[in-house]
């Protein structure tokens, strides 16, 4: 860390002592970066770059929280935010019923983390990453006539940030993140039924890491294959419906491990967090947590903020807490919260004795503006040892195979639920036929209770999701997933449309 930015550090956690702070931390951002580009139908649609920079204080003093924040990054302002921040914190006082708690602090044993890449994305010329997204364009123009629209983009985002609390933790995190997405999107000719195929997913695919993560993709390639297969939906069958096995492949199961992993945010579950879709199933059941079964044998739910590429993967979170992997389900059973510092005490009063004793350091925020909250780093369904051929040529007649996401839907406890998917295939005499328009429903416990089969490692697919919304003012932050296809039974399916 530079030795101005450390004193700018130590000079705010100064004042907020002087204050009467009891703990402050301060999140300085010197400089954020990032780039978009995008093509529509050829043409450039977006070319945008930006910067920002600024520093946020939060303090907990008189038993309640306080924060502030500002873009002016000068020592000039540091004595007027700090002195916002704990008026704010006496406002809170006022509305609080019980102080302040935290739990003890687990703070990485290093100072510095910073993203391992090979090729710096902002070093590579608007002029590369365009011709690349032609590319991409006109292979997919190239191979259907069908196409009435076509999507390519790449995205890249650049931040440095710095951690100091009252605590004595100093940190240092400088994280890159690259994003691409193609889609292709057909119509038949009348003008009436229209398919859309999109790689590597539904939505921008984020991964961290530099450009090199971006050519790894191999859009070009790709964006041909999104167009044959936009253009085959549109004479394939509608997907049956009924009770039957399913394959969720990995960038389907993601998105349903995401909206699952949101009922286990600490938060939700204690019902202190209802934006966007609610609080949790689990909260009237976390006396049991340890011994309740959520999911069969084959489920292993993890939150992984250390694994490699992984857009919730860090140093340390937004609170100081140092990176780890925690187990939300093990073997079946329930066992762990994305929690934070605050949240751990709350929980054990619940639960009735001390399960938890740590932060899972999930505390993140959506830039030094915005007050950190309780949010999905990598959450990953472990393999396990079956071969995804294997399984393809194991499961009976009638299973459906479901791939990349279309639509959701999730009940404000994220129990009900209903996933529509772009494309999806039937095995019929043992072989896979195209269909299109899948959806499946039903009940979350049901669901992760029916897992039969994961497949192996040789099959896992790690991706991010850009866009997970949550917190009032509302914060958008990457969050991380990862899977390899899974079979599941006695699953209600049908067809949209």
């Amino acid at each position: 860390m530079e030795l101005a930015y450390r004193e700018f550090l130590e000079e705010v956690l100064w004042q907020a002592k002087k204050q009467g702070a009891q703990y402050a931390d301060c999140r300085l951002e010197p400089q954020t970066e990032s780039e978009e580009i995008k093509l529509e139908n050829g043409q450039v649609s977006a070319l945008n770059s930006s910067m920002s920079a600024g520093f946020g204080v939060r303090v907990l003093a008189h038993g309640a929280w306080g924060f502030y924040a500002t873009p002016i990054v000068n020592r000039e302002k540091i004595k007027e935010v700090v002195k916002r921040a704990i008026h704010s914190s006496s406002v809170n006082t006022a509305l609080q019923k019980e102080k302040v708690v935290l739990a003890p602090s687990q703070a990485p044993d290093f100072q510095t983390y910073q993203t391992k890449v090979e090729q710096d994305p902002f070093k590579v010329s608007a002029e590369q990453k365009l011709t690349l997204l032609a590319s991409a364009d006109e292979a997919m123009r190239q191979a259907s006539k069908k196409i009435f629209w076509r999507l390519a983009e790449l995205s890249a985002v650049k931040t440095k940030k710095l951690f100091a609390s009252t605590e004595g933790v100093f940190l240092d995190q400088t994280i890159i993140e690259t994003g691409a997405s193609i889609q292709a999107h057909a119509m038949d000719q009348q003008g009436g039924d229209t398919a859309r195929r999109s790689y590597p997913d539904s939505h921008v695919y984020y991964m961290q890491g530099g450009h090199e993560m971006i050519q790894r993709l191999d859009l070009v390639k790709h964006a041909a294959i999104m167009a044959q297969e936009a253009e085959q939906l549109l004479l394939a069958p509608h997907a049956p419906a009924g009770n039957r096995g399913v394959i969720l492949l990995p960038q389907q199961l993601n998105l349903h491990g995401h909206e699952t992993a949101h009922g286990f945010e600490a938060d939700r579950v204690l019902g202190t967090e209802w934006t966007l879709a609610g609080g949790s199933f689990l909260t009237p059941l976390l006396p049991q947590i340890g011994t309740f079964r959520f999911g069969s044998p084959q489920v292993n739910i993890v939150a992984d903020s250390s694994v490699e590429h992984g857009v919730g993967t860090f140093g340390a979170d937004d609170e100081g807490t140092k990176a780890q992997r925690v187990h939300l389900v093990k073997e079946g059973l329930w066992t762990g919260l994305l929690t934070s510092r605050q949240t751990v005490p709350q929980l054990n009063q619940k639960i009735g004795r001390e399960y938890f004793k740590y932060s899972s350091g999930a505390m993140r925020a959506d830039g030094y503006g915005n007050w950190p909250v309780i949010r999905m780093v990598n959450i990953l369904l472990e393999p396990g040892e079956t071969d995804f051929g294997e399984l393809k040529e194991q499961v009976p007649n009638g299973t459906l195979m479901l791939g990349t996401n279309k639509s959701w839907s999730i009940d404000d406890v994220r129990r009900h639920f209903s996933f529509g998917t772009e494309i999806a295939w039937e095995k019929i005499n043992g072989k896979w036929e195209l269909r299109k328009n899948a959806k499946y429903y039903g009940d979350n416990l049901n669901f992760w209770r029916n897992c039969h089969t994961v497949c192996s490692e040789k099959s896992f697919w790690l991706g991010g999701v850009g866009s997970c919304g949550k917190a009032d003012p509302l914060q958008t932050m990457h969050t991380g997933h990862g899977s390899a296809p899974a079979y599941f039974t006695n699953i209600q399916v049908g067809s949209v449309g």
